[in-house]
């Protein structure tokens, strides 16, 4: 069942004005785990300071690594916030960081990360892991998480992935093997919907008509030639086109490329040119990769998703970042990036960063739509999922007041930042939505913004 949180917290307000937490720094709330959460958040933190803090003052996100970030908010009127005696103002900083969705749950359980390198030194035991400093310049110091962010149910994380940290980057092996995330001690909310989408080296392409039948695969040259690109009957053959970097994927293709099936672009097709298929995915612990084989892969139907490296066939990613890289042709032996038969999949805000860089990274319409807001919420797109984020009954109230009251302010979809407009939808707007990770999208009704 998914939660919505009520803003009525004025009881717990009067309880934190008179609490005092005594120390000499700002008011923390950090926020852990997702993947995808990350742009969110870079582009949420300040706007909910601001606004619903009421915060006379906020920086810039302060970012490392495009996994962790820092907004430092200074005199905020809300009583959600302590006082801080240093200054005697209600100063706040809000920590963010994005590694994978399993990390968010097992953090705020205070259970140890699948990756011991994320809590080195740190407190497990409390609920620690090293995020940003106050600087800005490392993810260095061990915090307690306050909120651990989801892309699926923890119950969902049951995929096994095995290879290399970083794909072709190297990193180390790293082998995850889930059978679920227990979160029954945490209580959880739904807030934001997760659009997911997927991208394509440049040098993946095909031919398609350019008359007749536009955008329609063709080879010409075989026994059907032009005729691929017929309009109609009567109006003759279409012309078929050069080869250009394809623009779509079907969930048949997706299904035998992420399955390890394909080993030649050529295999889904003789449209497309001779070149390798370079799978880039996610390691198992991520939501986007349980996404992938709920909503796309083994839906009912589909195929079973890859859980071995094959190397230059078949990586594995820590996060949504590294697996750009992998598809952007990044190895240990070109930091760059190259001209390689690869494709990928992430959280379908990714596209602000390649879109117009030097990369060799392209956005793909999947079953012909763009992972945009209004096509997810209108049932035209369903590679998405319901966000989660967990707390944790045992941690303070003050703690706990602060991170409902940003749940109930991320619930609205007034409160989608600008930044993420396109993208991102609030759970209360969704004409279609699942009601759970594995399920078909149904008619739910949701109000909004949107038309």
């Amino acid at each position: 069942m998914k939660k919505q949180l009520t803003g009525s917290l004025a009881a717990t307000a009067a309880l934190l004005a008179i609490a005092g937490v005594v120390h000499a720094a700002p008011a923390e709330l950090n926020i852990y785990g997702a993947s995808a959460q990350y742009l969110y958040w870079n582009a949420q933190a300040k706007n909910y300071a601001l606004n619903n803090l009421h915060c006379a003052a906020a920086s810039d996100p302060k970012t490392v690594g495009g996994k962790h970030g820092l907004v430092v908010a200074t005199d905020c009127s809300s009583t959600l916030v302590p006082i801080n005696p240093a200054t005697g103002k209600r100063d706040i900083n809000i920590r963010y960081s994005g590694i994978a969705s399993a990390e968010g749950p097992l953090s705020v359980s205070k259970q140890a990360p699948l990756d011991a390198s994320l809590a080195t030194g740190c407190n497990q035991a409390n609920g620690e892991r090293l995020m940003i400093n106050d600087a800005g310049t490392a993810a260095d110091v061990c915090k307690q998480v306050h909120i651990g962010t989801a892309d699926v149910a923890g119950e969902s994380l049951i995929q096994t992935s095995q290879g290399q940290l970083y794909g072709p980057r190297g990193g180390g092996d790293f082998t995850v093997a889930l059978t679920g995330v227990d979160c029954s001690s945490l209580t959880p909310a739904n807030t934001v919907v997760v659009p997911f989408g997927f991208f394509v080296n440049e040098a993946v392409k095909a031919k398609t008509c350019t008359a007749g039948l536009v955008g329609n695969y063709c080879a010409d040259g075989d026994t059907t030639g032009n005729s691929q690109c017929d309009s109609a009957p009567g109006k003759g053959d279409g012309v078929c086109g050069a080869a250009s970097t394809i623009t779509n994927i079907s969930r048949e293709q997706a299904a035998i490329i992420f399955s390890g099936y394909a080993s030649n672009w050529k295999d889904l097709g003789d449209y497309f040119n001779d070149l390798p298929v370079v799978a880039c995915l996610r390691h198992a612990g991520s939501g986007t990769h349980a996404a992938l084989d709920l909503t796309v892969m083994n839906n009912g139907w589909g195929a079973n998703i890859a859980t071995a490296e094959v190397p230059g066939q078949i990586w594995f990613n820590q996060g949504s970042s590294d697996e750009i890289k992998c598809v952007n042709g990044n190895s240990t032996a070109n930091a760059t990036g190259a001209l390689i038969g690869a494709i990928g999949y992430a959280d379908g805000d990714q596209a602000t960063g390649v879109a117009g860089t030097s990369q060799n990274v392209k956005q793909l319409k999947y079953n012909g739509y763009y992972p945009t807001r209004t096509a997810i919420r209108n049932g035209l797109y369903d590679f998405y999922t319901d966000a989660w984020m967990y707390t944790n009954p045992a941690n303070s109230a003050t703690v706990n007041a602060l991170a409902d009251d940003l749940i109930a302010f991320a619930q609205l979809a007034e409160n989608v930042p600008d930044a993420k407009k396109n993208y991102w939808a609030a759970t209360s707007e969704m004409k279609f939505n699942r009601q759970a990770d594995n399920g078909y999208p149904v008619f739910v009704g949701g109000g909004g913004m949107l038309p």
